[in-house]
This record gives C-alpha cells, structure tokens and sequence, in this order.
C-alpha cells in the first residue's frame, strides 16, 4: 500500500506540476494507521480512484479533504437509501474516466524506449503481470528484475582508455581563444590575429575506441608509447575491481612488452598461468611494442574506495612492476573528488614516486599553481598599474618619474625580490601576487586532471630516459 500511495502521489505530482515529499507521505500514513484503529479504522493509504476523481474536478488543495470526510459521512449515515439504486456500471464509469488521464499513452512509450529500452520491457513486465495476476506480483516483479540490472551494471563496469585529441573553438568560420576575443579564420592559421598571436589548439581526452559516441573519423591518439590513460565508468569499489583491473592489465599486456624478455632466468620462474615459448623455439619479444612507463587513473566518476578495491590495485601495481622490471611503473592519479579516497590511496602507497628505486634525484614534481584571490591577486596589480600609468600621463614633473617605472618594479624578479615585497611608487602600493598549489605538495602523483597528470607523467618518463642514457649522471636533480 505504501508504494502504490507513493507512485499515486508522484504521478499526480507530474499531471498538476508539483514535487512530493515521499518521507512526509510515508509520516502521515503510519501516524494514521497507529491513530486509526483506536477508532475502529482499517489500514489504509491515499485512494487511488477517490484522488483521480479529485483531479478531474478541479481540486488544488489538500483542504478537499475533510468536504470529502463530511459526504463521506453523509453517504453512509444519512443517503444510502439514494444510492442503493445507482448501478455499479455507472459508478464504474465515473472512475474509469477519471483514472483516464492517467494511462500511459503511447507516445510517451514511445519517449521511453528512447530513453531506455531495458526500462521500457520492465514497465510492460510490471503492467502484464499486475493485469493478469495482482499489483503486489507486479510490484515484486519489477523490483527484483531493477535490482538485477542495476547489479549487473555495477558488477560489469567497463572501463575506457582514453587518446588525445587537438581541438579548436569555432563560432561560425572563426576560431575562439581563451579569451574569448581572440578569433582568426578557421583553417587560415598563415597570419597571426588581430593581438598579433597565433590561437592554440587544446587537448581534449576521449576514448580510443569512440565508445562514448563521439565521431570515428577523428584520429584518437596515444598521448605518449608506454602511458596509458584510464577511466572509470561506475565508480570502483568491490563488485567492479577485479572486472575494472583484469580489463586494465589485459589491454596493457596486449599493447606493450616485457622490459627485460629473459627476467625468468629458470623454468620455474615463471608463473603457472604463463606457458611461455614451445620448446625448442625463442619467445616473441614483440619489438614493435613499447615497455609499460606510466599509468594514469581518472577517477571522476569514483565516489569511494573500500579496502577490496585498494588491495586489488595494490596487487596490479606488484604485477606490473613484475612486467616492467627493472623500471618502475609510476601511477598517476587525476580527478580525485573525495579526501578519503585520497587518504585511501596514500595509505596503500599511491601519491610518491615508488621507494623500490632510488629516483629521487631525477624525478620532476610538477604542480597547479593558482592565485590567492584579494588584495594580493592578479587583477589587483594590473588594477595599480592601471592607475600609475593614467597619473603618469597627467603628470610631467620630475616627482612623476617614480610612478612612471611602476612595470619594471612590480615585474622585477631579480635576486632580491621577494612574493611578500610590498613595492612603493608615490602614491601607489602593490603587492607581488601569491599563488599556492592546488593539490598537496607532498603528493606529487594526485593531480587536478589528465592534462597535469600527463604532463608530469612525460617529464618524468623523458627525465628517466635521459638519466640512463647519460649513466646517471646527475640528470635532473632536484634543489
């Protein structure tokens, strides 16, 4: 009685162009049903025919209750007698035309299937088997088979690996800058704008497979040989790890190779699942592949880790360090939108450069600085060097010349320039913009999105390169 109270009011709810409140609906029935039966009441919800009946008259407010308490009154102590000789077939009749507007039409099934078809074959489920057998079966029905797809959407997450893309903003037949004011001719990049600059592309992320339904024409790219990007689809948590990593570690086994071919330097090094060459015969090292560098782990759409996921991927991140000996893979991680999955992370090793190499002194941090907004930002500064630069015009007098190297003082980086420097020009006084990092500076592998994580993924797989290539000497040391 409770469910259908509650379908009754949200379809009424979406016929008059008003929102329910199903927690309110559910108080005020239990508080009639504890009161009811001390007054010799049965249990009982919000009528379905009784309620359509309302609609069609024109009832707007819950005031229609107690008129329709009094004639109910009326009816069963006072007018029997009169409506002892109404048919059954008319009553009938009144209540089939109020309930009318409520059915479903086609067109709106229509909608539906195009929405989701999987949707549209539970509703007709639900409707056949109320028809034909009763509205608690239909009501059984389609819960259990709900709960069953949305199981199995959750437990068959997909993810994506997503490619790089160069993309520009076009209105019309001209590209848009950052900006929004900058604009050249699409196509024409020969001659700069009219600020006398060439308009960039950008890098947008999408899959490689075009699986989100974006044009196959568009060449999707591998940013970098050995980096792979990866999205969560579901979010990530204990029914979906071993499906989400077993498509992770699949996908990376068939598009790299191994870094060191001989690391199983006895028969019995080798794991049982892995049958290795036939006998007599030499492995396929697959040369044309590059070796597993970097992985990088968009988590927009994960809410929450549990400790199932985390050991799982803790268990990837042994089985691909495996892989990639002697290297190390480094595991950058883009969009975390919740601190506890951050904290999550940390505490199974995620966030630092891994400690099984020492590659301290050649590893590149590399942060989102933005600036601390107030009296000590960007627009304040430009705000003070507006205003040197209108004095400076009006003034012509040797006590003017202060004012009129304001640029050079607030743009001076020299040695002993500080970010805390207050700099005085006559009668201006700036400050030197502060800028903080966005993420925390003790995790340099947390990144605020893909374009950073796959920046600091690059620096640091080229500054390792470079490292072995010159026999380690010194290349890119830190301060």
């Amino acid at each position: 009685m409770l469910i259908e109270h509650i379908a009754i009011a949200k379809s009424f709810g979406r016929v008059n162009n008003y929102i329910i409140n199903p927690s309110q609906e559910l108080v005020a029935i239990g508080v009639t049903n504890i009161l009811g039966p001390f007054l010799g009441a049965y249990p009982a919800t919000g009528s379905f025919s009784r309620t359509a009946i309302k609609s069609k008259a024109g009832v707007r407010t819950p005031l229609a209750g107690v008129i329709t308490a009094i004639v109910v009154l009326l009816a069963i102590y006072v007018l029997p007698p009169l409506f002892y000789w109404i048919p059954n077939a008319s009553l009938s009749a009144v209540i089939i035309h109020a309930v009318g507007d409520l059915i479903t039409p086609p067109n709106t099934v229509y909608r539906f299937w195009r929405v989701s078809p999987l949707e549209v074959i539970i509703f007709f489920v639900g409707v056949i088997v109320t028809v034909f057998s009763s509205i608690e079966n239909g009501i059984y029905c389609t819960i259990s088979i709900s709960a069953a797809v949305l199981l199995y959407r959750v437990l068959k997450a997909k993810g994506r690996f997503l490619g790089q893309v160069n993309v520009y903003s076009v209105i019309g037949d001209h590209i848009i800058g950052d900006d929004f004011k900058q604009q050249e001719a699409f196509g024409d990049h020969s001659a700069p704008n009219n600020s006398g600059t060439f308009i960039d592309p950008r890098y947008i992320f999408i899959p490689i497979d075009h699986g989100d339904g974006s044009n196959p024409d568009i060449e999707v790219k591998n940013p970098y040989d050995g980096i792979f990007i990866y999205r969560f689809s579901e979010g990530f948590n204990y029914p979906n790890a071993n499906h989400y990593l077993d498509h992770l570690t699949n996908y990376i086994f068939d598009h790299t190779r191994l870094t060191n071919p001989n690391s199983y330097p006895r028969p019995g090094d080798r794991p049982w699942n892995d049958p290795g060459p036939r006998h007599g015969k030499t492995a396929d090292t697959h040369e044309d592949r590059p070796t597993l560098k970097a992985i990088i782990l968009d988590f927009s759409s994960v809410n929450n880790v549990d400790i199932t996921s985390v050991q799982q991927l803790i268990d990837v991140r042994n089985q691909l360090d495996r892989y990639a000996a002697p290297d190390v893979v480094d595991w950058h991680f883009a969009c975390i939108n919740n601190p506890w999955t951050k904290r999550a992370l940390v505490s199974a090793g995620f966030g630092y450069p891994s400690e099984k190499h020492d590659i301290r002194h050649r590893w590149k941090p590399i942060f989102n600085v933005a600036e601390i907004g107030g009296s000590e930002s960007a627009a304040s500064v430009a705000e003070a060097i507006a205003n040197a630069n209108e004095k400076k015009t009006r003034q012509h007098t040797k006590d003017a010349q202060h004012v009129s190297t304001v640029n050079d003082v607030i743009n001076n980086d020299g040695p002993g320039s500080s970010d805390n420097e207050v700099y005085k020009t006559g009668a201006i006084v700036t400050k030197r913009p502060h800028r903080a990092v966005v993420n925390s500076v003790n995790r340099p592998l947390f990144h605020i999105d893909l374009t950073s994580a796959l920046q600091s993924a690059i620096a640091n797989v080229e500054a390792r390169q470079a490292f072995n290539a010159n026999g380690g000497a010194g290349i890119g040391q830190l301060p």
